[in-house]
């Protein structure tokens, strides 16, 4: 599959953002990774990329700076004279040489790269987790680029989504997004807009979680278990409180509840034949747990996706970012077995969680080119449960 896109891209530079390099069994499976990475070299040597880069964070016995992303780079042979890629020791761009090399131990020492793990009290409630970014620069005749990969933090509990803070996890995405952003302003002299940037990664942006469930629970009133009273699992921060309750019998709008202080275990919205809310032959539509979003048609999220696609709000967060309209299904979360690689997983609710991310330059650059890309790949074929998303487009320099 990825053989095909680089083939029908025809591409005269690649850049190719990993995240969680070595799987989710990292420590038992990350010896693989060598051989992996040298199949594609092979490959991509075979379509005529004989010079390429490769930067993998693969030293996890350093738990304060591991944060498994890798970043690859592909030149065509055609291509290479005028590509140079940026020192930041020396603050130089440099010639490359006509070779594949692989980096993937000391690159907090490497001249051509940055990276960073994110600092570990931006998520202090959780366990730390290999989140972080990697950035390298490289210039195509007088153009410098700035290529950017991400990994921002995931959603932990639904639950927690729902009855402790619906801005919970969003809010430390944005927290770590601009220090991201913030490190490239300081490394580009306070001028976030002074060449083309691409930010590349597993965003883990989620859905308005609110706006979303009440469009596909339409008619339907909730009900919980729960156990014992106890105080709240996780601190509501900002000032928000829960916003979750059952239907007002007069709305199908979810109100603000009061002050949270049992343990719910599971949500669950029922529909009667009659909309009557006592009704004991009511079905339930979605059963929500802490990783568990079971609706009742899932295929349907899935065929029917351009109905909730406006609820993809976080990325408004960040306005001096751009993007091209989005006209492929969410990204995540897709089933990990090969028999259902066409369906999602009911685990979490569907997002769009990897994306590709820029400045106004960069968008300006792109818009140049009518025939330009946006689309995820790997739709019919199990890639694990995020689906690969790419951006292609021609530029004359």
């Amino acid at each position: 599959m990825f053989g095909v896109v680089i083939k029908e891209s025809n591409a005269h530079f690649i850049a190719i953002h990993m995240q969680e390099v070595g799987g989710k069994n990292f420590e038992e499976c990350i010896s693989q990774v060598p051989a992996f990475l040298n199949h594609v070299a092979t490959s991509m040597h075979e379509m005529g990329y004989s010079t390429g880069r490769a930067y993998l964070d693969l030293e996890f016995d350093l738990p304060e700076s591991y944060n498994a992303l890798g970043s690859l780079f592909f030149i065509n042979d055609v291509t290479l004279p005028r590509i140079r890629q940026y020192d930041f020791i020396t603050k130089q761009f440099v010639k490359l040489e006509k070779v594949f090399e692989t980096y993937d131990r000391g690159l907090l020492k490497c001249r051509m790269l940055r990276k960073a793990k994110f600092p570990k009290d931006f998520w202090p409630t959780v366990k730390w987790g290999r989140k972080g970014y990697m950035h390298c620069r490289f210039r195509i005749d007088q153009t410098v680029f700035d290529f950017v990969n991400v990994h921002l933090f995931h959603d932990e509990s639904n639950i927690a989504l729902i009855h402790e803070n619906p801005a919970l996890y969003s809010e430390n995405r944005k927290r770590a997004l601009n220090f991201v952003l913030n490190e490239l302003k300081r490394v580009n002299e306070d001028d976030m807009h002074s060449c083309p940037l691409f930010l590349f990664g597993d965003l883990n942006f989620r859905l308005d979680l609110q706006s979303f469930l009440n469009r596909i629970t339409d008619d339907a009133d909730l009900r919980e278990d729960s156990t014992e009273s106890t105080q709240s699992s996780i601190c509501s921060t900002d000032g928000y409180g829960d916003f979750l309750t059952a239907n007002s019998p007069n709305t199908n709008e979810l109100k603000p509840m009061a002050d949270f202080r049992r343990t719910v275990s599971a949500i669950e919205f029922r529909r009667s034949p009659d909309n009557s809310t006592s009704n004991i032959r009511s079905s339930c539509i979605l059963r929500i747990e802490k990783k568990l979003f079971d609706y009742f048609n899932h295929k349907r999220l899935l065929n029917e996706w351009q109905g909730y696609l406006e609820d993809d709000r976080e990325v408004h967060n960040f306005p001096y970012l751009r993007e091209l309209s989005i006209n492929f299904p969410p990204t995540y979360p897709w089933s990990e077995n090969p028999d259902e690689s066409e369906s999602l997983m009911k685990t979490r609710a569907p997002a769009w969680c990897d994306r590709v991310l820029m400045n106004s330059r960069a968008l300006e650059m792109v818009k140049r080119d009518k025939f330009a890309k946006y689309d995820s790949f790997g739709k019919d074929v199990c890639m694990g449960d995020h689906k690969p998303v790419m951006l292609s487009f021609s530029m004359i320099l």
